[in-house]
């Protein structure tokens, strides 16, 4: 008799200590560089796609976010890592592109998407470069208030042509 009302005691220890006042603490939708697209090659106007065509390269090198999460929804600030590298075709010393951001809730549910600019000028004799782009975004919640299937998801604004080249040219 002794071991079930030292058992029953020990089970309402555990049961109050999982109903404090703590708040609980959920992770950040996770936001990466998406595959196929974290990359992209520009080339000169007219010319075709050897090595000596090349303008420039550019690739989303990293993100990192942290987020905040309130009755509204989540607000995700993120640091994007872009960097490009000139090539021998490049007469702009500049390497002009597009990113995006966007948010999926669940496989190919898409529920938003913004496009940036960056310029990336080559100042000098630099041939790569590298920006940090903070980016702030409000995901409110979700109707099921499930955000267990929200990723954030980044890549270069690339046009088909690009992808294809992406694609041919992996591990690069």
């Amino acid at each position: 008799m002794r071991s079930y009302s030292l058992l029953a005691a020990t089970a309402a220890l555990a049961l109050s200590a999982c109903a404090s006042d703590k708040p609980v603490e959920r992770l950040c939708p996770p936001a990466a560089a998406v595959a196929g697209v974290e990359r992209m090659t520009s080339f000169r106007p007219g010319g075709g796609q050897d090595l000596t065509d090349v303008a420039f390269t550019a690739r989303v090198d990293n993100v990192e976010s942290v987020c905040q999460y309130d009755d509204d929804g989540v607000e995700v600030a993120m640091n994007v890592l872009l960097s490009a590298e000139r090539g021998p075709a490049d007469t702009t010393r500049q390497a002009d592109l597009q990113y995006f951001v966007a948010i999926e809730n669940g496989p190919g549910n898409f529920t938003a998407k913004e496009i940036y600019d960056v310029s990336l000028p080559f100042e000098g004799n630099r041939r790569r470069v590298g920006i940090v782009e903070e980016v702030d975004i409000m995901i409110p919640t979700p109707a099921d208030k499930d955000f267990s299937g929200i990723r954030i998801l980044i890549g270069l604004q690339i046009t088909p042509e690009q992808v294809q080249y992406n694609q041919r040219n992996r591990g690069r």
